[in-house]
């Protein structure tokens, strides 16, 4: 299922139309963020001074699917250092409220890291 020009991406969680938020789209009622994966590579680097390829290490999981905000099509589930979050494949992952910045401080810090993946 495409996306035509006068269809909006919607939140996955609460169906309200994204907007952008600088390089990501977000959703202002429940806050969650949709992430191009090459964005998200891109700050993950960033994290470190000077910038470096840094892992996102996604394991699969199983919960019940969310719909991709662009298709529509159900996405997977992935465990991203501790934080569950949903990637279609074509279009991006999602992340609910505070995740990605949880998970960007979990790269960055390895002792946050270590302590998020105890818990």
């Amino acid at each position: 299922m495409s996306v035509y020009r006068d269809e909006h991406e919607r939140c996955p969680r609460c169906g309200t139309d994204l907007t952008q938020a600088g390089s990501v789209r977000a959703c202002t009622s429940c806050r969650g963020m949709w992430v191009q994966e090459d964005i998200l590579i891109t700050m993950a680097a960033n994290m470190f001074a000077p910038p470096k390829r840094a892992p996102v290490p996604l394991v699969p999981q199983t919960r019940q699917p969310l719909p991709c905000p662009s298709c529509r099509e159900a996405m997977a589930t992935w465990t991203l250092h501790a934080i569950a979050i949903d990637r279609c494949e074509a279009h991006g992952l999602w992340f609910d409220r505070d995740e990605l910045q949880i998970v960007l401080r979990a790269i960055g810090d390895p002792t946050y890291r270590r302590r998020l993946e105890d818990h």
